[in-house]
């Protein structure tokens, strides 16, 4: 005799997986004046405020500080700025992101030097965040942090003599940095955006994958320049990029520079 209610009996069912749960952004941002007479830095953010559009096509994030002892910095930061905006707006996103980046970040430097005749340039940090992960390109001396967990980490490196120079005396096999601490130019940038050829560009070949509770800062040197990383640090424990931002332009206020620089600082905080 068949069995037909071992046919019909109900098998125990499978729980069924739950869906990745997807990083969203705050952002908050801060620009000073200094004690300069005009702005000169630029910033922007786009697909900062529509979630959807963020997990579709990320978000970027960009500092630029245009150089004040060169012909109009701030046409130039801006200039930088939108042609960063553009390659955001058409960029391949099943293709290279860091080669795409890359190339979009000479191509701009060309652009600004055939625009402004050599004679305008400015730094630059871009960030796009795009499915968790973290991509970037940095020209110049600005600035790049991630705060992750109880330390801050500087993600970038300065394009400077000083940088030059301390390459120079590891090769000598000399591993003192007081050499090109010393040295009268060392804060001259090497690399910029809007010189004839640039020859270096800090890059991300890989992507950074991004947790729950990082903490990126992308900051001009009037920012970063300024305060050191125990200040930094302690901005960036809040859960407020707004909050924080605040902070970092009541320590620079607190300092009363007399030749403090425009500063210019946006602030990403990752969260479920």
């Amino acid at each position: 005799m068949i069995d037909l209610n071992g046919l019909f009996r109900r098998r125990p069912e499978r729980p069924v997986p739950s869906p990745p749960r997807l990083l969203s952004y705050q952002v908050g941002n801060l620009q000073g004046l200094g004690t300069r007479e005009r702005q000169e830095d630029s910033f922007a953010f786009a697909n900062a405020m529509d979630v959807t559009e963020i997990r579709r096509r990320g978000l970027l994030a960009v500092v630029a500080d245009g150089m004040g002892g060169m012909e109009d910095g701030k046409r130039v930061s801006e200039g930088a700025v939108a042609e960063l905006l553009a390659w955001f707006n058409s960029m391949d996103r099943e293709g290279s992101l860091p080669r795409q980046l890359h190339r979009c970040v000479l191509e701009t430097s060309d652009r600004l030097y055939n625009n402004f005749r050599g004679a305008g340039g400015t730094t630059l940090v871009a960030c796009l965040f795009f499915r968790e992960a973290l991509y970037w390109a940095c020209v110049g001396d600005s600035f790049l942090y991630l705060k992750r967990g109880r330390g801050l980490y500087r993600l970038n490196q300065e394009h400077n003599y000083r940088t030059q120079l301390y390459r120079e005396t590891v090769r000598a096999g000399r591993l003192d940095p007081a050499e090109a601490n010393a040295d009268p130019d060392g804060h001259r940038l090497s690399q910029f955006l809007g010189k004839e050829r640039v020859e270096e560009v800090d890059l991300s070949l890989r992507p950074l994958l991004l947790q729950n509770g990082d903490k990126l800062l992308l900051c001009s040197d009037g920012v970063g320049g300024v305060l050191d990383q125990a200040a930094i640090l302690a901005c960036l424990e809040t859960e407020d990029p707004a909050r924080a931002c605040t902070m970092l332009d009541g320590h620079i206020q607190a300092m009363g520079r007399r030749h403090q620089d425009n500063y210019t600082a946006l602030v990403i905080m990752c969260g479920y």
